[in-house]
């Protein structure tokens, strides 16, 4: 359980808002999306809420498989989002900066990954 809550609070807080940073310091007219950045934020979150999903349920594949997956569903689910909430090819884009961030938040996520502990009173 402790690895679900801890994946799910790196790609929820770290996800969006590398996506969309990221983007805006290589792109400055991405000003014209990123001025609502907490509407933003809303929009990045479910779908990096998915990957963390996905990401946490691949926890027998090795970690560079489940960068992959995560990159792959962040591409998906973001620009599908983005699509669908703010409208054409403009805003679509912004999915494309999804997967850097969800490769990123794969492999912090992996690296804090701990071993279920067992209650004491179970190895009685």
């Amino acid at each position: 359980m402790r690895r679900y809550v801890i994946r799910i609070a790196i790609f929820g807080l770290l996800g969006p808002a590398a996506t969309h940073l990221g983007f805006y310091l290589l792109v400055r007219h991405a000003e014209r999306w990123w001025w609502p950045q907490p509407a933003i934020y809303l929009v990045e979150l479910l779908p990096f809420l998915l990957c963390a999903v996905i990401d946490g349920a691949l926890k027998d594949a090795r970690a560079w498989e489940r960068a992959v997956v995560a990159g792959i569903s962040a591409l998906v689910a973001s620009s599908l989002a983005l699509a669908i909430v703010f409208g054409g090819f403009g805003a679509w884009t912004f999915g494309l900066a999804a997967p850097l961030a969800a490769v990123a938040c794969s492999i912090l996520a992996t690296g804090t990954d701990v071993p279920d502990s067992t209650d004491p009173i179970d190895r009685l």
